[in-house]
């Protein structure tokens, strides 16, 4: 009797500095549960030994995580090449930025012949000094030579990392739909002792300069002298964690803004509030505004962010960020008074521009098939 043996899942190898979350960690998460595994895997490699917050989702999924961690990036090219040598990946997808040229560059001389460069962003702290500006020329010029695909969330990201734009491939990113246009926030509300009448302002992102909460605290500050009852959520963790409640206890804000750390119930906590808030320095499309849409929460962000995050539901608000914190409440204020946004009109808009995880899975795996 003949037996017919299943091929194993052919494994895909993400290479990230680490996964923990934030947008293009989510988003290839979203698209990892959404992915036939009995026909793909994914491994990660990060550049970090630390644990990272979705190391236990990923091994219960049956991926495998790898770590070329190293002093300088030179030490970490070498480390990223002995693991490539060591496996027999013949896909490779690299999610950081300028540093994807080398990341590419590893993979190439260690023969793997699928190697896809992925952007996620818009801008990046190298372009502030000349030798940052040169290293980013070159890390274009080794892309344009190493990587045999190149993807990005949107047409800005794809412009600002890559030469040939023509040949990019635009995968939104992806969400998943579902969960945040059914999520209710009453009981997580009622968990965080907010009562009915105060204004819930809501800010997801890593606890870094880049995502400017001083001046969110600023605002709070501002809010607070103007009589406005209101409490300020920050969702997240990172390096600027201790200076930012340095911060929120010099201005006496220890009642009004509240740090969450890093939270598994963003859907709910995006149904809890009135308003999210994003006065990022930069962005490239941020994963955490296209699920503040589908939740049908108003965003009132900086104009440093690109203008195609929005969705065309009038839920998003752009400030210029030197305006006043005068101007910021007007804004967040009239965003609160806006009518709701039936969540039909939101699920169809958001599909339509192929921003569910179904779509973003559906659309990797055609790259990957022909490899």
């Amino acid at each position: 009797m003949n037996i017919a043996h299943r091929s194993p899942p052919r494994r895909i190898l993400h290479i990230v500095g680490r996964m923990d979350r934030a947008g293009a960690e989510t988003m290839i998460m979203n698209i990892y549960r959404e992915i036939d595994r009995s026909q793909y895997q994914f491994d990660f490699i990060y550049f970090t030994s630390d644990r990272c917050d979705f190391d236990d989702e990923i091994e219960a999924l049956g991926g495998r995580i790898f770590h070329a961690s190293g002093s300088n990036s030179i030490t970490r090219s070498l480390n990223l090449w002995r693991i490539l040598r060591k496996n027999n990946w013949t896909v490779v997808q690299s999610h950081t930025l300028f540093s994807s040229g080398l990341n590419l560059l590893a993979a190439k001389v260690a023969g793997v012949p699928r190697r896809i460069a992925h952007s996620h962003n818009t801008s990046d702290i190298n372009s502030v000094s000349v030798i940052g500006r040169f290293y980013q020329f070159c890390m274009r010029w080794i892309l344009a030579w190493v990587s045999t695909d190149c993807v990005a969330c949107g047409k800005a990201a794809a412009s600002y990392l890559f030469t040939d734009k023509e040949h990019v491939e635009i995968i939104p990113n992806a969400v998943d739909i579902c969960r945040f246009i059914e999520a209710n926030g009453y009981a997580t509300k009622k968990a965080l002792a907010i009562p009915d009448g105060v204004i819930t302002i809501l800010q997801v992102g890593r606890l870094m300069a880049v995502k400017n909460h001083n001046w969110s605290v600023r605002l709070a500050a501002a809010l607070k002298d103007a009589g406005i009852d209101f409490q300020m959520l920050f969702v997240g963790d990172g390096p600027d964690s201790d200076a930012i409640k340095e911060q929120i206890n010099f201005l006496g804000l220890q009642q009004n803004i509240r740090l969450l750390g890093v939270r598994h119930d963003i859907p709910e906590l995006m149904a809890a509030s009135d308003v999210m808030l994003m006065p990022s320095l930069y962005e490239g499309f941020p994963v955490v505004l296209v699920e503040s849409q589908a939740s049908g929460l108003p965003a009132v962000i900086s104009n440093t962010i690109y203008p195609e995050v929005d969705l065309g539901l009038g839920l998003v608000h752009f400030v210029e960020l030197d305006n006043s914190p005068q101007c910021w409440i007007e804004k967040v204020l009239n965003s609160i008074k806006q009518p709701e946004v039936d969540l039909l009109i939101r699920q169809q808009r958001l599909e339509t521009h192929g921003f569910s995880s179904k779509a973003g899975a559906l659309r990797l795996v055609s790259l990957y098939r022909f490899s």
